[in-house]
């Protein structure tokens, strides 16, 4: 007896309901095949139940863990519910519903929500289905947004079941079929800010605009809207191919495209890009934070520096201020501080008027550089301006002004069109939460325009053609592919365009070089018509091989690229073809419909990331300026990020123009894959024939721009060849005064290119061994009639010299050359630092990846200075433990790199990560060799090529809060998740297919740990205010008071200088400073500071309006500073003064107000000739235990002795939660704790921990 189970059987309470079923049977018949196959093919792609001798380790399939929550409307008939039940278990039977995997929450509502059940409560898939058929039809409202807050308060928490704090994808899917009674909006933003993902599925009287408040961004992944009930059980697939799709994304895709993006903006060598933000009142606190958020994460993924990126800050409303110029933060980390200060202004927006503000502020960049550089302005606002913004953005736009438009809530769509006049560079998302979804999107538009820039690619479309795609979708799949082509830069010596279409068969439409108009690619695609058939994607695959070969149009030397699209699974074998092309460097990206195999695409394209894997033909051109990107910026292994290079070139009389001219493009290559800057990669030039002469030095030019227009204005000389004489002459460059770094242990690379032998091939021993005595690397090339023996001579190793029997052949030398100085190339990083390898040493490995493996460990160990700051320290794990050598034990990095080839593989059974991250917290103690009390980074850098048999989310999540920073690095077939729960972030992860692939990231690693990062969490501004009643109208304000005049800079710069304190483990601090003194003329500005200089020279070239005094009024006005700007930040006033100028009890009622307002220390300096300041003691508080002490002016270290007062006042919020804990649980210890955490202001973080733990 065969029985159907979900989702195969169907029921229909309506016989009418039948003739509906009969019409899409074909339909669901496909979707059942399909069922069958993608289940089968999501467990293949994990790495199923992974046998490690004997123990089985438990895999999800497809990688699916996530925490769903279904959120229903019960006010529906009894028919209409059926439904809704039918596609829930049709969902949940689809899904690895189990307690490792995906677990389900339910909610219901109408006027009042219910919990159904809750995630922690059912992890049995039976048990789950068991209770979807408890949901019965109620009568009520439809008060949605209650229900969102209920579930987000009462299910999305850990105590319910969530676990989002081990990093597993959360997701809600709400479902209802008409419009809310209550408000939505709020309620789905706090939710989705909280880190939830939201589908939204309409049924009939669904209200679309709820819905699009309702769901995530963008709303045409997560926005369904279906005519009827009938059609809800059949989306059932689709929904099962969303969440898995959806914790991909999340896991690894998402995190591996912000990587290659940020390697493409690297191409963007010089940009200016000012933000221009609405700041008016209509944004609430949160709204604010996050379009902070937003500012910073578009920041981090530009190469910031003086001649680089630079990025300046207006915010407006009815008044426009400039919060940074491009010109004063060059510094990422700066300029991450700088975006932290800034405050919301409040007010209503006038973005016109904030227009013609940044007017004048690019005249004055414009006047910054000698030639021009791109300006990009990225404007965000959520509300209609009051005044007219077309003509102001028309002048921008005039001046080649690249203007970025983002619109939120209710901003008027007009308007923003007008602002930017180009659709392409708008942009629009529901609510400032929701802005991190679009910051790739505009950050990769910004740099789309170098990195596309004399992009010479062969693209060749791919496309399905068979019967399953239908005319209908084949005419989208060929306006997809007509809109890149139109956004391509199309040209003989550009990017060049083919098309193959396929179903049983293959049918050629255009090869490379048949059309080099855009136009007429345009117009041919046009004419495309449907084969129909089957879908032999395998076959169509080995057929395009030969189309990226010149006998078919394709140019050597170029990049290959094959877009395939399609929308239906393969009957034949892909994987095969797809690495034969792969192997021949061609870069293949897969676009699909939620019709294809996603297993097959990965297979085809290699991974994940180049896999675009969409519900239909609608979505593909939201794709578009992403594959786009890809096409122009694709994969083309690491760069060269530090080195002083000079080129030593033939000019003589035997190579003609075009040969000198392919020469020169070989330069400018390596040119381009460098991190130019006289910090990074610079590059020098001689040429030679019988003399030779300087092209330009080392620190002649600090970007690539000018370095290739140098060298393309370059000509050949004539004449013989004398090598060794332009070998003597190269050796002027390579000193101090021209530029060179060997001094600061920069690598130094020659690369002489020569085609003849040389005349004075005497001397070039002599000469090469001098220059490599001097720690030069020379590379010699030749071509035709140059001696291999010469070459040789110059290289002094075999690997250091090439040979090639053409000039056109000089292109083929180029990746390997390039991968050649690339591993030549070190980054530099001076950050002190206690750095542990935890590294796996099981029997999954083999002795040669091992050995990979510890090649890995010592280039990653070469940048650091470990003679002064930094220690290394590493330990193998398996089934078992071992520490190989602790922190403090090689200081001589030569010894470190012997010792770490020393290592022999422990050979385990198992793989237990988390026991060993309990043990190597050994490490991170001073009894381990780690100075982490002396506020020294503690990082700890994990290796492993599989699946942990124990848990490791406590242990990472204890090294984390003791203040470690843990990378963690995947090879091969790894769990995603399990590897973000190690790192704790995606940022800290890193994953690679094998062993040998290491090196790809070594550059991104080392980068990232020694960048300074954004880790502030702990803010405080404090308001300094100057009384000095004396004081008459045209004094200088430091009249009188020459003390002042010499300790304010000494006290401001202290106050400012708080990163390296810390209120919470492993983050930092950061003060801002106003001066709050409005007896001057002009008057000084109140506005936070981060930077001394800045607040200082608010007071030059003032004077004294009128005699100040200290008095409630006084206070009050400081206080002022504050208010909404210091939202969520500990609050000091800083009062220097001559003496109390009211009554003493009002004075002391004032600051007892003003205490319950929320200012958390009050703290007063004597000044010179001050009368009455007996008694400020009283209105002081916020000292500790040293509130008895008066301080003067002229005491000794007065800045010091103020900044610990100011610590403890940042500390001190720490050690209330400390002791508050106590208090609960340890009452008789309360007063010895709370006596401890509040006398030294200083109080250690360890300390305060251990309390905690006491604590309970």
């Amino acid at each position: 007896m065969l029985m159907a189970t979900q989702p195969f059987y169907f029921f229909f309470p309506r016989l009418g309901e039948l003739s509906l079923f009969s019409q899409n049977i074909s339909k669901i018949i496909l979707d059942a095949i399909h069922v069958g196959h993608n289940i089968t093919a999501l467990s293949n792609t994990t790495y199923g139940n992974k046998t490690n001798h004997g123990k089985v380790l438990e895999a999800c399939d497809g990688d699916a863990v996530a925490d769903v929550v279904f959120i229903v409307d019960e006010g529906a008939s009894k028919t209409q519910l059926q439904k809704i039940q039918a596609f829930l278990e049709n969902l949940v039977s689809s899904l690895d519903v189990k307690e490792k995997c995906i677990k389900v929450g339910l909610v219901a509502y109408t006027t009042e929500p219910q919990v159904i059940f809750l995630l922690r409560m059912e992890t049995s898939k039976t048990h789950v289905l068991q209770n979807i058929q408890s949901l019965s039809p109620k009568a009520g409202k439809a008060n949605t947004g209650s229900a969102i807050t209920f579930t987000r308060k009462k299910v999305f928490t850990e105590s319910a079941g969530s676990r989002k704090a081990q990093g597993v994808e959360q997701i809600a899917i709400l479902i209802t079929h008409r419009s809310s009674e209550d408000s939505v909006n709020d309620a789905a933003t706090v939710l989705r800010r909280a880190g939830v993902t939201v589908f939204a599925i309409g049924i009939e009287q669904a209200n679309a605009t709820q819905l699009t408040q309702i769901a995530s961004h963008p709303p045409q992944q997560y926005i369904t809207n279906l005519k009827t009930f009938s059609h809800l059980p059949h989306q059932a697939l689709i929904f099962h191919k969303k969440i898995v799709n959806q914790i991909q994304q999340k896991l690894y895709v998402d995190p591996k495209r912000t990587e290659l993006l940020k390697r493409g903006c690297v191409d963007t060598e010089e940009a200016d890009i000012y933000f221009l933000i609405d700041g008016s009142s209509s944004l609430d606190y949160f709204d604010f934070v996050d379009l902070k958020l937003f500012l910073k994460e578009v920041v981090k993924l530009f190469t910031t520096g003086p001649n680089k990126v630079r990025f300046g800050v207006v915010q407006y409303s009815q008044i426009s201020e400039l919060e940074f110029g491009l010109e004063e933060y060059v510094k990422t980390s700066d300029i991450l501080k700088a975006i932290d200060n800034i405050r919301q202004i409040g007010g209503s927006p006038h973005t016109g008027a904030a227009l013609t503000f940044i007017q004048p502020l690019l005249k004055r960049t414009q006047d910054q550089h000698s030639r021009r550089v791109p300006f990009h302005l990225i404007v965000l606002t959520d509300r209609n301006s009051e005044d007219h913004v077309k003509e102001p953005a028309k002048k921008l736009r005039n001046e080649m002004v690249n203007i970025y438009a983002i619109g939120l809530r209710q901003a008027n769509e007009s308007q923003i069109y007008e602002i930017t006049e180009s659709k392409d560079r708008v942009y629009f998302v529901n609510d400032f939460a929701s802005l991190k979804h679009i910051k790739n999107e505009v950050v990769r538009d910004i740099c789309a325009v170098d990195a596309c820039k004399e992009k010479k690619v062969d693209v060749l479309f791919l496309v399905d053609s068979s019967g399953s795609t239908g005319p209908k979708n084949f005419e989208k799949a060929k306006t997809f592919m007509r809109e890149l082509v139109n956004k391509s830069d199309i040209g003989l010596d550009q990017v060049h365009v083919g098309l193959i279409q396929f179903s049983g068969r293959n049918k050629e439409e255009f090869r490379f070089n048949q059309y080099s108009a855009k136009s007429d690619i345009m117009a041919a695609i046009g004419r495309l018509s449907l084969l129909g058939q089957s879908t032999l994607t395998g076959e169509a695959l080995k057929f395009v091989s030969d189309y990226f070969k010149p006998v078919k149009g394709g140019r050597p030397y170029v990049k290959k690229i094959l877009v395939l699209i399609t929308d239906g699974e393969a009957q034949d074998e892909v994987a095969i073809p797809a690495e034969a092309l792969r192997m021949k460097n061609v870069i293949i990206y897969s676009v699909g419909t939620f019709n294809a195999n996603k297993t097959q695409l990965i297979e085809i394209s290699g991974k994940p990331e180049m896999v675009f894997y969409v519900e239909n033909f609608d979505i593909l051109k939201h794709l578009q300026s992403e594959i786009l990107f890809g096409i122009c910026s694709p994969y083309d292994g690491g760069r060269i990020e530090r080195l002083d290079i000079v080129f030593v070139i033939d000019g003589s009389g035997s190579i003609d123009l075009k040969e000198y001219n392919i020469m020169k493009d070989f330069m400018i290559t390596l040119v381009k894959k460098s991190d130019v800057s006289h910090d990074r990669v610079q590059f020098g030039a001689v040429k030679y024939s019988a003399e030779p002469e300087t092209l330009f030095y080392l620190n002649d030019y600090s970007t690539k721009t000018a370095i290739i227009k140098a060298i393309q204005n370059d000509k050949p000389i004539g004449d013989t060849t004398y090598t060794a004489k332009a070998l003597r002459h190269s050796e002027g460059l390579f000193t101090e005064v021209h530029g060179s770094r060997k001094h600061r242990g920069v690598p130094q690379v020659l690369i002489v290119i020569t085609d003849g032998d040389s005349h004075d091939a005497a001397e070039l021993a002599e000469v090469s061994r001098r220059l490599r005595a001097q720690s030069v690397i020379i590379y010699a090339i030749g071509i035709e009639r140059a001696k291999p023996d010469e070459l040789l001579t110059m290289a002094g190793a075999e690997d250091k010299y090439f040979y090639v029997n053409t000039f056109e052949g000089l292109k083929s030398l180029y990746p390997k050359i390039s991968d050649n100085i690339c591993s030549v190339s070190k980054p530099e990083c001076g950050i002190p630092a206690d750095l542990v390898f935890l590294i796996d040493g099981s029997n999954s490995i083999s002795d040669s990846d091992f050995t990979k493996m510890k090649n890995f460990l010592q280039d990653v160990v070469h940048p650091f200075n470990t003679a002064q700051n930094v220690q290394v320290g590493i330990a193998q794990y398996s089934d078992r433990y071992r520490e190989e050598f602790s922190l403090d034990v090689f200081p001589d990095k030569s010894e470190l790199e012997t010792q770490i080839g020393r290592i022999r593989q422990m050979e385990g059974l198992q793989t237990y990560i988390g026991a060993a991250l309990e043990k190597v917290k050994h490490y991170f103690t001073p009894e381990g060799g780690s100075r982490i009390n002396e506020k020294i980074e503690q990082i700890l850098l994990v290796i492993t090529d599989g699946r942990s048999h124990d848990k490791v989310v406590k242990a990472a999540e204890d090294l984390r809060k003791k203040g470690v920073d843990i990378y963690a690095i995947g090879v091969g077939k790894i769990d995603h998740l399990q590897l973000s729960q190690i790192a704790g972030s995606s940022d800290r992860k890193y994953t690679v297919d094998n062993f040998s692939e290491l090196k790809v990231i070594k550059k991104r690693l080392v980068d990232d740990i020694c960048e300074e990062e954004d880790q502030t969490t702990c803010f405080m501004d404090i308001v300094v205010g100057i009384d000095v009643s004396s004081q008459r109208q045209g004094d200088r304000v430091f009249h009188g008071q020459s003390q002042l005049e010499t300790y304010l800079p000494k006290i401001i710069s202290a106050l400012t200088s708080f990163r390296s304190v810390s209120c919470n483990a492993g983050s930092q601090s950061q003060t801002s400073v106003a001066l709050q003194v409005k007896n001057t003329d002009p008057p000084v500005t109140s506005k936070f500071h981060i930077d001394s200089d800045k607040i200082l020279n608010s007071l030059v070239g003032t004077t004294i309006k009128n005699a100040s005094h200290l008095d409630a009024n006084f206070l009050d006005s400081l206080w002022q500073t504050f208010q909404i700007k210091s939202a969520n930040r500990r609050k000091v006033l800083l009062v220097f003064s001559d003496g109390m100028d009211d009554n003493i009890e009002v004075l002391e009622y004032k600051s007892e107000e003003l205490k319950k307002r929320g200012l958390d220390a009050l703290i007063t300096v004597v000044l010179e000739g001050a009368s009455d300041f007996n008694n400020l003691q009283y209105i002081e508080f916020g000292k500790g235990f040293e509130y008895k002490t008066q301080l003067h002016i002229g005491m000794r270290n007065i800045d010091s002795r103020l900044f610990k007062y100011v610590v403890y006042n940042l500390l001190k919020s720490m050690s209330i939660r400390s002791a508050a804990v106590i208090l609960f649980s340890r009452r008789t210890l309360l007063n010895e704790h709370v006596a401890v955490c509040f006398a030294n202001a200083s109080v250690k973080r360890e300390k305060l921990e251990i309390k905690e733990d006491m604590g309970g």
